[in-house]
């Protein structure tokens, strides 16, 4: 298991996570366009309007904070990425883990999660700065989270 995350790499992933949580708002506003916005009100539709708003500013600001400290963590303290990318394998490779011992080695799942792993490597040789997760096939184990991370996923709290 990695050591436990430093300030940096809670930084880092704390910002990767907010841009996670506006991705599930935007992702349920538009499951409820398809399928609930015919029968809702005009405050209603309003209302997802500016939810929708707000998470996409969220998205992009954290987005652009999240290229702008990798770029300067890669510059500073190349190690933090290398801690960042560790605790993420090992999170991906746990996930993996637990595939298999369900039965599930060849579900496509496991496919994203290993492609997940293989972009990682590439954060940590400089090819790219984040990996465009999917929160739909790697489902979240809050407590391995908050160890590798040393944050709460559900209120980004430092744990």
């Amino acid at each position: 298991m990695p050591a436990p995350p430093s300030a940096r790499v809670r930084e880092l992933e704390t910002l990767l996570a907010t841009i996670r949580h506006a991705r599930n708002i935007l992702l349920n506003i538009d499951m409820w366009e398809q399928h609930g916005s015919s029968s809702a009100s005009d405050d209603e539709r309003a209302r997802m309007a500016a939810e929708s708003a707000a998470a996409i500013r969220q998205q992009d600001h954290a987005k652009g904070a999240l290229d702008t400290l990798v770029a300067t963590t890669r510059e500073e303290c190349p190690g933090e990425i290398a801690a960042w990318v560790a605790a993420h394998d090992a999170y991906l490779a746990a996930f993996l883990a637990d595939l298999d011992a369900a039965g599930q080695a060849d579900t496509t799942a496991a496919m994203v999660a290993s492609d997940e792993r293989t972009a990682w490597t590439e954060v940590a040789s400089g090819k790219r700065a984040v990996v465009d997760e999917n929160g739909f096939y790697v489902t979240s184990n809050d407590d391995r989270y908050r160890r590798l991370f040393g944050i709460d996923p559900n209120t980004l709290a430092p744990c």
